[in-house]
């Protein structure tokens, strides 16, 4: 079979077309039939590439492909929702000025396929892999890491291993992830209110339904930033913003928060509101960092009303120095509110003279004739499942990621410079 750009790109237009966020489980699919069928795709394409594959009960696969010690290229096929106006269909994978749009072109699939090209060119090149190479293909990345905790209970984790599931040139270090659930009593003016998709995505969407008073409408016709419309006794109120990944607050415009300062007339809603304000979760007292890893960062992903309460997610990244039951207690100490703990990654650490690295580092800075350092993020990756991993690619410096954000797109020559630059790592750590 001839490996060449062109079909690498049937590969990415192929298994970008796929909807496959999670939706309601299915026998054979604990994450919805879409996520089972682009899992099917991608199997059956490692398969007709030679790689022995294994699907783990629709949690999760892999292809396999080599002899000698194992190593992991961990990638997840599952997405986030693709909410907000998208100028091209977010599962079309149209090409428009160099670029394929659709949800999931740089997080998660575009990366595989770029990371597969580059191991089948070194194969029909006539090398032979050094070590097993093996593709793990996750279906729960986004929402909870079940499948790698069953691809854990049964098979065998690579010792070593990279995630091309974040940026360039090469991280090795993560900050600490943490989800936090909070709870406070429903006010009698509420009658319901929503926003927000995931807890790791900033909220480009929320809205309140409250009753028509005159107080409420007073307080509400001066609201900034929102709409509302009064239809008979109750009053709708929306607002909109902008999504971004929530390990990036900042480069999002959340919609929630626009909702909870229309409320503010309430006492309850006037604490809350300042509370997430900060990226840096200043407010509530989390303004910490060390030099490892920086600062850390705080997003209110959702709010929902449920059994008379109200009911919000916040995805905060802590500094590696610090534990998550301490990110715990000191939120628990600035806010009045019940705080539950919930999905949690611990940090993740390699030292930057690790042969890995220097590896990963080398290949980089070959291709993109630079001299960079590794980086650390706030975004989690499968690198953390691994005895020793990293993430490496495929976001570049200073390039518009988009990644969690409407009309989320790969840019075709970073494609190309991407499976350049795991061609040149591979090469040295694979073959």
């Amino acid at each position: 079979m001839e490996i060449n750009r062109e079909m690498a790109i049937k590969w990415l237009t192929d298994i970008l077309k796929f909807d496959s966020v999670e939706t309601e489980a299915k026998e054979n699919a604990p994450f919805g039939q879409g996520v089972a069928d682009c899992l099917d795709y991608a199997l059956s394409l490692l398969s007709s590439l030679g790689f022995s594959v294994k699907n783990i009960e629709g949690y999760c696969g892999y292809g396999e492909i080599g002899k000698g010690e194992l190593f992991g290229i961990l990638c997840h096929l599952d997405v986030v929702p693709a909410s907000g106006k998208w100028t091209y269909p977010p599962f079309g994978a149209e090409l428009h000025n160099n670029k394929i749009y659709a949800r999931g072109a740089l997080d998660n699939k575009g990366p595989f396929v770029c990371a597969l090209y580059a191991v089948m060119r070194l194969i029909k090149e006539g090398k032979t892999p050094s070590r097993r190479i093996r593709f793990i293909l996750g279906c729960d990345e986004e929402s909870g890491w079940k499948c790698m905790e069953r691809y854990a209970k049964t098979e065998e984790m690579p010792a070593l291993g990279i995630s091309p599931d974040g940026d360039f040139p090469v991280i090795n270090c993560e900050k600490g992830i943490v989800y936090h659930t909070l709870r406070h009593p429903k006010p009698d003016f509420l009658i319901d209110m929503g926003g927000g998709d995931r807890a790791n995505m900033v909220p480009d969407y929320a809205y309140a339904t409250v009753k028509n008073t005159p107080e409420v409408l007073q307080n509400v016709s001066q609201a900034e930033n929102i709409i509302y419309k009064v239809e008979n006794d109750t009053i709708k109120i929306e607002a909109s913003g902008i999504s971004a990944h929530g390990s990036h607050p900042e480069d999002g415009d959340n919609a929630i928060l626009k909702v909870l300062n229309a409320l503010s007339f309430d006492k309850m809603f006037a604490n809350m509101y300042p509370c997430f304000f900060s990226p840096n979760g200043n407010n509530v007292k989390l303004n910490i960092e060390d030099k490892e890893s920086g600062k850390l960062t705080l997003n209110l992903g959702t709010v929902k009303l449920c059994d008379n309460e109200i009911v919000y997610e916040l995805d905060i990244r802590h500094p590696i120095s610090y534990t998550k039951e301490q990110i715990t207690e000191m939120l628990k100490g600035a806010l009045k509110v019940k705080v539950e703990q919930g999905f949690f990654h611990l940090p993740l650490f390699v030292p930057k003279d690790h042969e890995l690295v220097v590896t990963l580092l080398k290949a980089y800075n070959k291709v993109m004739k630079t001299n960079a350092e590794p980086i650390t993020i706030g975004g989690g990756t499968y690198a953390r499942v691994l005895p020793l991993g990293v993430a490496f690619g495929p976001c570049f410096p200073n390039s518009p990621a988009g990644i969690h954000c409407v009309d989320e797109y790969i840019d075709l020559d970073e494609f190309d410079l991407a499976c350049e630059i795991y061609y040149q790592a591979f090469k040295e750590l694979l073959f």
